[in-house]
């Protein structure tokens, strides 16, 4: 039999090739396989892809509502952290919290009623606004006429117009909203008319609005919540009238919340023992709506709406973080 022979460069190639066969063993069984997969080739399109999807799904885990699973020990202890520091203080005041990503809330007596005082502007502004939206009305182009019934004391741009001039329903909103003009309400609420604003808070989910027997009426934190959270709709979604709301909200008339960090876009109210700050915390990651109801006015109804709130505000940075948490864990641990 004729014995085949093997030329030499085959010879090496062949060798080439166990070698390669056995450092690719002893690799596999040193490594694990997610540690070469460095050495590998891949296809950077397919991983792109990936990481895309994976951001999409951690941004979608981040906005999810919240779960009563999510309520740690950390959060409940500092729910009871904000109780105990109210009664330690002995506040006057109940509030409502509510993160409006997640619906996150939280809440302290927020189903106590109290004298609403100007609150109720607030819910004149957005009626007629959305009236606005809808094309039934124009904000400039309607007006009311200023009769000497209207006139009331505190009411700083309307004392500066004259008896029987038509004020468009724009500057008496502004007027109502940024400097809580009295008369200016007095004619808003005319032109809208007592039961039909009653009717829309109640069709908001309101509970106690317009109760009491005048035209300010009571309030709840619940109810003033509702009322913020219907603003906040307007401020991001209408680019036509979002912009004119969270400007005249964004007033530092009497407000209460705001810090040189903070700023908060608010309505006030204040009547006799009766001081109430409710706004939305607009320029963060994660905006909220908080109110605050007090019987502080005339005395530290600042100290009470800045210390309620600073405690309610670190509540709401650690839901975030906790949030953070379980969704990277979800999306990128887990899927490693």
């Amino acid at each position: 039999m004729r014995k085949v022979k093997i030329k030499k460069k085959y010879k090496a190639g062949l060798g080439v090739i166990i070698f390669l066969v056995i450092i690719s063993a002893f690799l596999l069984s040193y490594y694990e396989l997610d540690d070469i997969k460095g050495l590998l080739p891949v296809n950077k399109t397919y991983l792109k892809e990936i990481e895309r999807k994976q951001k999409e799904d951690y941004e979608a885990c981040l906005k999810e509502p919240f779960k009563e699973e999510e309520l740690t020990i950390d959060l409940v202890n500092k729910e009871n952290e904000i109780n105990e520091f109210i009664k330690t203080k002995n506040y006057q005041a109940s509030f409502k919290y509510e993160d409006l990503t997640t619906n996150f809330t939280y809440s302290y007596d927020a189903s106590k009623i109290y004298y609403g005082c100007s609150l109720i502007k607030l819910v004149d502004a957005i009626y007629l606004i959305n009236k606005a939206i809808l094309g039934e009305i124009d904000l400039d182009k309607e007006t009311v006429v200023y009769k000497a019934s209207y006139k009331k004391d505190s009411s700083i741009e309307m004392d500066k117009r004259h008896i029987g001039e038509a004020i468009s329903l724009r500057d008496l909103i502004t007027y109502a909203i940024t400097v809580s003009d009295n008369t200016a309400h007095m004619m808003l609420i005319d032109y809208i008319g007592f039961n039909n604003l009653k009717s829309y808070g109640q069709s908001l989910g309101a509970k106690v609005i317009l109760s009491g027997g005048d035209k300010y009426g009571n309030q709840t934190a619940n109810d003033t919540n509702i009322y913020l959270k219907e603003a906040y709709r307007i401020i991001t979604e209408s680019e036509e009238y979002g912009p004119f709301l969270k400007e005249i909200m964004g007033n530092n008339n009497r407000n209460a919340f705001n810090t040189d960090d903070i700023k908060i876009y608010h309505k006030y109210g204040s009547w006799s023992i009766y001081y109430h700050d409710i706004g939305l915390n607009l320029d963060i990651e994660n905006p909220y709506a908080i109110s605050i109801l007090t019987l502080h006015e005339g005395r530290n109804y600042q100290e009470v709406v800045q210390n309620i709130h600073a405690k309610v505000k670190e509540l709401h940075d650690m839901f975030i973080e906790s949030r953070k948490k379980t969704c990277y864990a979800q999306v990128y641990e887990i899927a490693s």
